[in-house]
């Protein structure tokens, strides 16, 4: 039967193996245009992702850091989440500006988590079973446990990844992200301990950080009082301590007590040791009237 009598079937040859037998109708077309043009749009999505990230490594890059020098700060968080519940967190943060850094994050009834940076790679870290996730810039969109944070959040504070001001039309109050995945842009209203910070990201979610107060720990400026406010979420963080790391290395309790020595008692302190020993004047009698 021709084709043109029975269009249902068609013949598609396939080099020099044979001739298949194909289901061929409208729906089947219509699918493998769809198919066509979704593997164009995910080719044409990647080579932007990958521009963009081309043009970050072209721009010059000028690191923000919260923190100049190796230390460790205790950070925490209360939150009414997306789902309008109520959740918390414990971090601590282990800075060092020229090697890894560590962040213990641990919920009060969820998995506890180790996130751990070095800027060109990261990694997630669980105790209980313990397991490794390598992460890669598109996981950093995901929440940290079921607060409203963001892993983006943690690689910004330890890496400080933005790109250089505009010589051309600088805007100081303004800084772009490099590499983050989840925030654009971020706008503080005065430097160098602002007040208001908003951040800017993707799905059009914007965010602002009010400060309260700021305080010295071990000559480092850090906000003590923040005011996280969204239209899908809320909370607060404190920041409990910051010191630095080499304070903690001296720690008197870390370090290997020195033995104290044997007290003598007082009754035998005047007995001498060694030397000329002298017979107290009683005795001397007693060998006296022994030798009598």
């Amino acid at each position: 039967m021709p084709l043109s009598q029975n269009p249902s079937l068609a013949f598609q040859p396939l080099g020099a193996v044979g001739v298949f037998l194909i289901p061929f109708n409208l729906d089947s077309v219509y699918f493998i245009i769809l198919s066509v043009v979704m593997l164009k749009i995910k080719r044409l999505s990647t080579m932007f992702f990958v521009a963009g990230l081309c043009c970050a490594y072209a721009q010059n890059l000028c690191p923000k850091f919260m923190l100049d020098s190796a230390m460790i700060v205790n950070i925490e968080g209360r939150f009414i989440n997306i789902q309008n519940s109520r959740t918390s967190l414990d971090i601590e943060w282990r800075h060092h500006p020229e090697a890894l850094d560590s962040f213990f994050v641990n919920f009060p009834n969820h998995k506890s988590l180790t996130y751990v940076t070095a800027g060109e790679y990261r990694y997630v870290e669980y105790k209980s079973p313990r397991v490794k996730r390598q992460l890669g810039l598109h996981h950093l969109r995901e929440t940290i446990g079921n607060t409203p944070l963001k892993l983006d959040d943690l690689e910004l504070l330890a890496n400080g990844h933005f790109l250089c001001q505009d010589s051309i039309n600088p805007r100081p109050n303004v800084f772009s992200t490099a590499f983050s995945n989840m925030w654009w842009s971020m706008v503080v209203d005065s430097l160098p301990k602002p007040q208001n910070v908003t951040m800017r990201g993707a799905r059009k979610e914007t965010r602002t950080f009010n400060i309260g107060a700021w305080k010295d720990f071990s000559g480092v400026q850090l906000p003590t009082l923040v005011t996280l406010i969204s239209e899908k979420y809320s909370g607060n963080l404190w920041v409990r301590s910051a010191y630095p790391i080499v304070k903690q290395l001296k720690d008197p309790l870390l370090e290997k007590a020195k033995p104290n020595p044997i007290k003598t008692p007082v009754l035998f302190r005047k007995v001498p040791v060694s030397g000329k020993r002298e017979i107290p004047l009683i005795l001397k009698l007693n060998q006296e009237l022994l030798r009598e």
